[in-house]
């Protein structure tokens, strides 16, 4: 977080790595909203465990997001497979 002229807090983010990962899409449904179609999609990221990844996930960070081809997904949940330490999986969604 960073403070404004008017000492309001702003949420900032900060680019945390790059990593490869298999992807999966969950899920489309339609949303009307505003006159307008729009597409919710979710997707489910496997990564490689990797400490430093643990513990930035369960670290006080309230909110990441993932980044890819230049689309913003908010991370909805981040978790170490069955606690073995093999995988990781991030569920996200954006809108496209």
């Amino acid at each position: 977080m960073t403070t404004d002229e008017l000492l309001q807090e702003i949420e900032t983010f900060e680019d945390y790595g790059s990593y490869w990962a298999m992807i999966k899409t969950l899920k489309g449904s339609e949303i009307m909203g505003a006159g307008r179609e729009q597409t919710k999609v979710e997707k489910r990221y496997v990564l490689r465990y990797s400490k430093s990844l643990d513990e930035f996930i369960n670290s006080e960070h309230t909110t990441f997001e993932v980044v890819q081809k230049g689309v913003v997904y908010d991370v909805k949940s981040a978790i170490n497979d069955d606690d073995m330490n093999i995988t990781v999986t991030i569920v996200v969604e954006g809108r496209s």
